[in-house]
């Protein structure tokens, strides 16, 4: 716009009222003392044709006065001032921000009377002072500044978040929005399809997911050692240590190369099959062995088993590093999917919310099931349905409950409580926004300025300042150290016990076969003794027939006596001839 002189002025005044187009020409702004002399000069108290515009704004004195923002003529021009605080703090030449001016000034200091609950971290109670913190309430207070209005929380009196129960009729904060008992919810409100039906949402200011937690099952510790690898590998591993050891037994064994090499069958090495078993377990371990191979054939084999050994416990040592930072936990299910399909486990959700909404309309069949047990288990524990929280927490501690729940407030209540576990799986993602009554004028208003709110950075800023710190249930980070303790080697320490026993077995046995060899060979050298003699056992036949402390002389009668010495002397004799002969025989075969 350009300045005017006081004869610019002096035409707006002769301007007729009937000529609307000229009269839009002529809207200027002028300095205060050309507006205040004109008016001064030209006009009296009695008559005069302009007429002061004044507004009522809020000053810095927390004071609402009457603010002078320009004047009108009875012919429609208009003279607005220039150099007033109005139009510095606009800085703007639109028409509209100079007559109407609290229109840069938000709701000028307007109350809103907005509904909220309790839930951690977005919004808690301090019930001694009687004041609300948390996320949501960071949002509130800053749209409050930006947007200049002032608020009221109160808690609903149901002390719901709010459901439809039926012709579009809802309860909680939600039925609050709906009648139009309050301006705004500020609490954790997902958006939804339904409740879009019968209230407005403002752009989300939080991106959120949710999950299932349980208790966590027994850890297995004896199995970390076996961790780092799966049963699958193992039992390749088992099968290929045999038939690679029978390779390298039939290649050494077999082998032309060792054709010329006399008493080689006498000498330990990888032609024994005991040897060539070791040798190979003893690669597996990095250790190797006593015997080596020395024909082409046999070192191929060996080469590249040891280029597989050594891949395999790369590969393990590295896992087992990880696994004893990080233990894997496995969870009987990850998902919606393997809740339904198992029956150790019950199930629930936070009554008159978001997920009930969800789950009860939905035309998934695994979350029609999900919805349809929870109706189920209902019937006999109505807590499975409970929108008190701790009280599912509570549940979950207690054995065989699964409660599907963001993941935000999960992962809050688990830090604290080792035994419970979390879920890795999405369920549903979830937005949190605000809702206001349908057909809202200040929706756009609160979403533009949620925008500028998330687009700075000032989520993650009131994150780190309302968000708990991590409890000591939480995973350690990758800079800390991990004390291992004994129980998380005990597999260790059982195969060292498996070992010693089977050692001493394996003793036991190498006794019980040196014994049995010994007593066999007794037998063989007894039995060549007695072809040699053609007489078996003649010392038992002297026992019987002549032995003094077997039988006495004096307790038997004359008759038995008798016999006893007729039978070993006919016995004696025989044994004699015997004898003669097999020397008469040895006596013709060397002459």
């Amino acid at each position: 716009m350009e300045e005017i002189t006081s004869s610019d002025i002096d035409d707006l005044s002769d301007i007729d009222s009937t000529h609307s187009r000229n009269i839009i020409k002529f809207i200027l702004l002028c300095r205060v003392e050309a507006c205040e002399q004109f008016l001064h000069q030209h006009c009296s108290k009695t008559e005069c044709g302009w007429l002061p515009i004044e507004t009522l704004m809020w000053r810095e004195s927390t004071r609402r006065e009457l603010s002078k923002v320009g004047y009108v003529h009875l012919n429609g021009s208009l003279l607005l001032q220039k150099d007033t605080p109005i139009f510095h703090e606009n800085k703007s030449d639109n028409l509209e921000s100079f007559i109407y001016p609290n229109i840069e000034f938000g709701f000028n200091q307007r109350k809103f009377l907005m509904g909220t609950l309790p839930w951690a971290p977005f919004v808690e109670l301090d019930e001694e002072r009687n004041q609300y913190s948390g996320l949501t309430i960071e949002v509130i207070k800053e749209l409050s500044h930006v947007l200049n209005f002032t608020y009221e929380l109160k808690a609903p009196p149901d002390g719901k978040w709010g459901a439809d129960k039926g012709n579009m009729s809802w309860n909680g904060l939600l039925g609050e929005v709906q009648r139009r008992d309050i301006d705004l919810v500020a609490a954790p409100l997902a958006i939804n399809s339904y409740r879009e039906q019968v209230m407005d949402f403002t752009h989300p200011y939080y991106y959120e997911h949710s999950g299932i937690v349980i208790k966590r099952p027994p850890h297995e510790h004896w199995r970390k050692l076996l961790n780092p690898l799966t049963v699958t590998v193992y039992l390749y591993i088992g099968i290929s240590l045999p038939v690679i050891t029978m390779l390298l037994f039939f290649f050494e064994k077999y082998n032309p190369f060792y054709r010329n090499i006399a008493g080689r069958k006498f000498v330990r090495g990888l032609h024994h099959f005991s040897d060539s078993f070791w040798y190979m377990y003893g690669a597996l371990l990095c250790q190797g062995g006593e015997h080596i191979a020395v024909s082409s054939a046999g070192r191929t084999l060996l080469s590249c088993w040891w280029i597989f050994c050594i891949v395999i416990v790369a590969t393990y040592s590295g896992n087992f590093v990880a696994f004893l930072t990080f233990p894997k936990e496995k969870l009987p299910f990850k998902d919606i999917e393997g809740l339904v399909e198992q029956s150790v486990y019950k199930w629930g959700t936070a009554g008159e919310t978001i997920y009930e909404t969800i789950f009860k309309n939905s035309e998934l069949p695994e979350r029609k099931k999900l919805w349809n047990g929870m109706i189920r288990f209902n019937q006999t524990d109505p807590s499975v349905l409970s929108s008190d929280p701790a009280e599912q927490i509570r549940k979950v501690e207690g054995g065989n409950y699964a409660y599907v729940a963001d993941k935000t407030y999960i992962e809050l209540a688990i830090s604290h409580k080792c035994e419970l576990s979390l879920s890795q799986s999405d369920i549903q993602p979830i937005l949190y926004a605000f809702p206001l009554p349908e057909t809202s004028p200040f929706v756009k208003t609160f979403s533009d300025a949620i925008i500028s709110i998330v687009d700075s950075g000032l989520i993650q800023m009131w994150k780190m300042k309302t968000w708990p710190k991590p409890g000591p249930c939480q995973q350690l980070t990758g800079t800390e150290a991990k004390t291992i303790f004994l129980i998380d080697f005990q597999i260790a320490f059982y195969i060292i016990t498996v070992g010693v026993v089977l050692g001493c077995f394996s003793l036991l046995c190498e006794h019980i076969k040196l014994k049995c060899g010994k007593c066999i060979e007794k037998r063989q050298q007894k039995k060549k003794e007695n072809n040699a003699h053609g007489f078996g056992k003649p010392s038992e036949l002297n026992n019987v027939f002549y032995s003094n402390s077997l039988y006495n002389d004096a307790d038997e009668s004359p008759m038995k006596l008798a016999i006893r010495r007729q039978v070993g002397s006919n016995a004696r004799q025989h044994h004699v001839n015997e004898i003669s002969a097999i020397e008469i025989c040895d006596d013709t075969t060397e002459n």
